[in-house]
């Protein structure tokens, strides 16, 4: 039996009750056993079914289950518990996110700190030789222009400037044979971006979860707009922990020769996956990152931070240029 707080489930398979166990089995026979009771987030990938009788015993001990493609490059949905005693929280932030210059200020908190994240990067990497003082004076730039932004167009105009300067950055760092030039998503069309996308995919299932257990509404942002399926507060709160947890852990995969572009191939919906050995084994990586370099305080600062910003934002309303009792950019 398998006690761990998150499981990840490559299908094609189902999880079942037997002998009293939730277990994942496939035509192969049973995979695993979970113990419910460190169980928080199970990863299902592909084809996984949940039996009736499996759906009860997950829910009944608080379990969320996420449904993401083939790959992990997408999450297609979510089977949740009820959050308890999360009304008083969800009305403060419908309240403060009713308010447009609310909204703003906790919008552009998000843009300045995702650029200072990719500028504190940049520098070190400049530090090491890698990056012209040019790319890192251009992000500074979009940082201080994130601060004096007064719409959310504009804000969102800078952080795509940033972005397109980080990930030439990245795409810098890379040593053959790797080559990047540039994102491209659903589906990723390169290696590179496959990787990127399984990152993302995996930290927004992390925010998903811990937002839910602190009792807060996950389709509700700031920066991301609200859509049908779109968890926007938790793509909202990756994003200033995007470089530090993803974009750097891809560097290290493809430069240590942890993967190789030998390992990825065509996917079933277009553009490129991993095989599924090298999936397997990227994802034991992406758990050891996780607990190494103590990923789960970084996620709970965010999510404190935001705590925060709402008390703040619905005690008083806020000057438009303001961003909350600590303006400076949190530390990653």
């Amino acid at each position: 039996m398998v006690a761990t707080p998150v499981a990840h489930l490559v299908g094609p398979g189902t999880l079942k009750v037997i002998n009293g166990r939730v277990a994942f089995a496939t035509a192969e026979g049973v995979q695993l056993a979970l113990d419910l009771r460190p169980l928080e987030l199970v990863l299902c990938y592909g084809r996984v079914g949940v039996t009736d009788a499996a759906v009860h015993e997950l829910l009944l001990n608080d379990v969320l289950v996420a449904f993401l493609s083939y790959r992990g490059v997408r999450l297609r949905g979510l089977l949740a518990p009820p959050v308890d005693g999360s009304v008083t929280i969800r009305l403060m932030q419908y309240r403060v996110l009713g308010r447009p210059e609310a909204k703003f200020v906790l919008a552009q908190d998000v843009v300045v700190r995702k650029i200072a994240s990719q500028l504190e990067a940049a520098r070190y990497f400049q530090r090491h030789g890698g990056v012209t003082g040019a790319l890192v004076g251009e992000l500074r730039r979009f940082r201080q222009a994130a601060d004096r932004a007064t719409s959310h167009g504009e804000l969102l105009g800078i952080e795509g400037s940033a972005a397109a300067v980080w990930f030439r950055i990245l795409g810098e760092r890379l040593q053959r044979p790797w080559s990047f030039h540039g994102r491209n998503r659903r589906p990723p069309r390169d290696p590179v971006n496959a990787l990127l996308s399984l990152g993302y995919t995996l930290l927004t299932s992390r925010l998903v979860a811990r937002c839910r257990a602190a009792g807060l509404e996950v389709a509700l942002g700031a920066l991301h707009e609200p859509r049908p399926g779109r968890p926007a507060l938790a793509c909202d709160l990756i994003e200033p922990l995007r470089v530090r947890i993803v974009d750097r852990w891809v560097l290290r995969l493809c430069n240590t020769g942890i993967v190789a572009p030998g390992d990825f191939r065509r996917g079933p919906e277009g553009g490129v996956i991993l095989s599924p050995a090298a999936f397997s084994r990227v994802l034991a990586q992406w758990e050891a990152a996780w607990s190494r370099d103590d990923h789960s305080r970084r996620v709970n600062n965010e999510i404190e931070r935001f705590f925060q910003l709402l008390r703040h934002l619905d005690r008083r309303p806020p000057a438009r240029s303001a961003r909350g009792p600590d303006s400076q950019p949190a530390q990653s």
